[in-house]
């Protein structure tokens, strides 16, 4: 079972580059479920209602979130009512969506949620391995597959060795930077410290480095602006995962430049 899950698509350049090159993925490997980081989908915060439609036009089966799950206000008009959304299940204080999604394919009860981490991060979450520990008690299922959306390379580390063997896939999004360890954990988990980014290249993380380099060097006070010039990126891992087993056999990382 080849499961494919896109790193933090990033405004226009990071749709772009999605519809582009889910549909080389698609023509050179035989796809069964994707997944999709839309958190910065819509103007880099957030993920508006049309964004949503147009994810599952692309074929995506399970989309998951992050710190800006709520950025904008049209989430409201359907996350609540929807089971393909996953927003940070240990927030504090979370009225809606959902922080897990459970899917049948071919016979198998597939549950993918998201913790957020504590580290570096400014919301008020509950502490991302009790929570998980209680989500694997609690959910039956056949599969795991967790996005971290954590800052601290260490705390996503020492999450992915906690829950080794336990869940099938733990691949980390938000730091928008692929990173260069993905491996078979003991006991045939899939890992990766972060996924990257789908977006531009050029500027800082998805925003234009003029805004960035502002902050850093000046007062700080220019507007928030996506970069929608220049290079962009595809980011993405592709696990595959033995049926019978239930464990993750390999885990391959895509990075495209265009």
């Amino acid at each position: 079972m080849k499961i494919l899950i896109i790193g933090d698509v990033f405004s226009k350049l990071g749709r772009e580059s999605l519809e582009r090159n889910i549909k080389k993925i698609r023509n050179a490997e035989k796809i069964n479920f994707l997944i999709v980081n839309g958190e910065n989908i819509s103007h880099g915060k957030g993920m508006n209602q049309g964004h949503y439609k147009w994810l599952l036009e692309q074929g995506v089966n399970v989309i998951t979130l992050g710190n800006h799950a709520f950025n904008q206000k049209s989430i409201y008009n359907f996350i609540d009512d929807v089971n393909n959304v996953v927003r940070p299940y240990n927030y504090s204080t979370a009225e809606h969506g959902k922080g897990f999604a459970t899917v049948n394919y071919n016979g198998l009860k597939i549950t993918i949620f998201q913790m957020m981490g504590r580290i570096l991060m400014t919301d008020e979450v509950l502490c991302p391995f009790k929570e998980t520990k209680k989500l694997l008690e609690e959910v039956d299922s056949d599969i795991y597959i967790c996005d971290f959306h954590a800052e601290a390379t260490s705390e996503k580390i020492a999450f992915g060795y906690a829950f080794s063997g336990k869940v099938q896939i733990i691949f980390g999004t938000h730091t928008h930077v692929q990173t260069n360890d993905a491996r078979i954990l003991e006991g045939g988990t899939a890992y990766i410290t972060d996924v990257g980014m789908t977006g531009p290249l050029e500027g800082v993380i998805g925003v234009e480095k003029e805004v960035i380099l502002d902050r850093y060097l000046n007062d700080g006070k220019q507007r928030f602006k996506p970069q929608e010039t220049g290079k962009s990126q595809f980011s993405a891992i592709l696990v595959d995962i033995d049926e019978n087993t239930k464990k993750a056999t390999s885990i391959e990382t895509i990075r495209i430049i265009e």
